[in-house]
């Protein structure tokens, strides 16, 4: 909640989508909720063993909200960062953990925005973004996704974006 304050604060101040902030205020609530819920699924998939290979889809209840997740070093290609979101990651990246933003807001049109979260490196996604693989999971990795870029993670460092977009009301 604290977070949501700070945010509309800054929607306020900076008069990013227009005179319409009652409008704009529910959106981000929508967003904020959103996401917060995709990630606790994510969580929940990731702490029963779900994640196997492939993590979880991130879906959202509304049809004119799109959510996914990108990263700098991807192991899925269908989940390259959309146009608005290189610039953003791409901040991440060169951002110190410690400094950075806990989500960002950007402003795409009229009744449109984006919306990103961070994600970071945890324990239990060592297992399959570690330095050091059990040879059975690179194994499978390899197999799976011959492209993949995204291990050699340490605990704590960035590892993606989870990403919203809205599309009006």
């Amino acid at each position: 909640m604290k977070t949501l304050l700070i945010l509309l604060g800054v929607v306020a101040s900076s008069n990013l989508f227009g005179e319409n902030l009652e409008s704009e205020t529910k959106a981000i609530e929508r967003a904020h909720e959103t996401v917060s819920a995709s990630r606790n699924n994510f969580k929940k998939a990731l702490a029963s063993g779900e994640c196997k290979m492939s993590a979880p889809p991130l879906g959202a209840k509304n049809e004119n909200i799109e959510v996914g997740r990108t990263s700098h070093k991807l192991r899925n290609q269908t989940n390259q960062p959309r146009d608005w979101v290189k610039p953003i990651l791409e901040e991440y990246v060169r951002t110190p953990v410690a400094k950075q933003n806990k989500h960002k807001l950007v402003n795409l049109g009229p009744g449109h925005y984006g919306y990103v979260e961070p994600l970071y490196v945890e324990a239990v996604c060592l297992n399959c973004h570690g330095a050091t693989l059990k040879p059975e999971v690179r194994k499978e990795i390899t197999k799976l996704y011959p492209s993949d870029s995204a291990t050699g993670f340490k605990l704590g460092e960035f590892r993606g974006l989870i990403w919203l977009e809205s599309k009006g009301r």
